[in-house]
């Protein structure tokens, strides 16, 4: 029975060791907002548009240098002013379509060139009828290879009697090089999918989350294309209720999901979470430092993912910016092996002990944020964690003989 509870705790703490972790850089300096657009492009970021506090729909431009923490402005984006919109980079040019402001919904395109500074407007979303039925806002955007996607979002359809608000199931795929667009397969639950995520891993792209055309119901289900097959699979549902409006990126082959709206009661949550296309398993990461957050944007570089801007708790807009990290909780430099270390109890709620075929210098305690919570020198007997909240902690043991070695516990009442 002890070697079955020593094997669970070892897990729980190996599955917990790999975290999230948040540090705050130099805030947006324009007017704070949310529903920005963000692509980025070697070590810079663009933002552009969104809505402001007083309900103003931007068009405003700026640039932020990653290895420089520094925003600069730029000329405004010279196609209308929205919020909800989408964008990608394809051969080192951005790209913003689609989106709503105070005259309507949005299916045109731009292209960026952050050489020149120059906008081209491309060819939009066929607009179909002359009703332009393909327009929209919250829509998703994921790009593969040399092309790009877009789908989802709402908008309306003309009828003969009548104008329909719809969410959309539809996915097109948009060639830079004959600046054309091709209708690929429908998501299969044909339900229609609004302020959703959608992002591309390992060549192939994954849209989920987001409600109903009503506002009405929080949706979970998660779909995988392929665009060889141009076919959807079905993955694992979402765990979480919060899937409204929620900020998405990629690093390191995983997918994470922060933030997000909850209708039924109406709030907003701070969670994290990772998703392994590999195993179809999504992760509870530690919650997003600067609090409740939707509608913010989010992005990654291919090293490193920030995210900015948004509604806080409180929906008021926000103007704040953060980079996201993984950490193992202690630095694997120096460390190794645990196998001549027992720490006991294990799982405890009171003191731990420390046994070791070694002589102890001192020890230092991390939380999974990779913080230092406690130091002993040597000559400690058990040490005292009632004061730590419950969780996973690693422990970086220091010998005599100058070498070093690490170990888990787990604070449980």
């Amino acid at each position: 029975m002890k070697n079955k509870l020593f094997s669970l705790v070892t897990a729980m703490l190996l599955s917990l060791a790999s975290n999230a972790q948040w540090a705050p850089r130099t805030g947006f300096p324009g007017i704070a907002k949310a529903k920005s657009t963000a692509f980025t492009i070697g070590n810079k970021i663009y933002v552009m548009g969104g809505i402001d506090n007083a309900s103003g729909i931007l068009r405003d431009f700026w640039e932020y240098d990653i290895q420089g923490n520094t925003w600069v402005q730029r000329q405004s984006f010279p196609g209308p002013e929205r919020y909800g919109a989408v964008s990608f980079v394809l051969n080192n040019k951005g790209y913003i379509a689609t989106g709503a402001n105070d005259f309507g919904f949005l299916d045109d395109l731009w292209e960026f060139d952050p050489v020149t500074g120059a906008w081209n407007q491309k060819t939009g979303l066929p607009p179909v009828s002359a009703h332009h039925d393909y327009q929209r806002r919250e829509a998703f955007s994921f790009v593969i290879g040399s092309k790009a996607y877009i789908g989802g979002g709402d908008g309306f359809v003309f009828g003969a009697n009548s104008t329909t608000n719809v969410a959309f199931f539809d996915l097109w795929e948009y060639n830079p090089v004959t600046d054309s667009w091709i209708q690929k397969a429908d998501i299969p639950d044909f339900a229609g999918r609004d302020f959703a995520i959608g992002a591309a891993v390992n060549n192939k792209g994954y849209v989920g989350l987001g409600c109903d055309i009503f506002f009405s119901t929080n949706r979970q289900s998660f779909w995988e294309y392929d665009p060889l097959l141009d076919s959807w699979t079905v993955k694992a549902i979402f765990p979480s209720l919060f899937t409204v409006d929620a900020g998405a990126f990629v690093l390191n082959n995983a997918l994470y999901v922060a933030g997000g709206f909850k209708i039924h009661p109406g709030s907003l949550s701070g969670q994290v979470y990772k998703y392994d296309p590999v195993s179809n398993v999504w992760t509870a990461l530690s919650n997003f430092n600067g609090g409740a957050i939707a509608g913010e944007f989010a992005i990654s570089d291919g090293s490193a993912a920030f995210i900015g801007t948004g509604y806080d708790g409180n929906i008021d807009t926000r103007s704040d910016m953060w980079e996201f990290t993984t950490t193992t909780g202690i630095p694997s430099i120096e460390l190794q092996s645990s196998k001549n270390v027992i720490i006991f109890p294990n799982p405890s709620d009171q003191y731990i002990s420390i046994s070791s075929e070694k002589e102890l210098a001192f020890i230092e305690i991390y939380d999974m944020m990779g913080n230092i919570v406690d130091r002993q020198e040597s000559g400690f007997g058990n040490i005292n964690i009632r004061n730590l909240p419950n969780g996973a902690y690693a422990v970086k043991l220091s010998f005599m003989d100058g070498c070093y070695d690490k170990s888990r516990f787990l604070k449980s009442n």
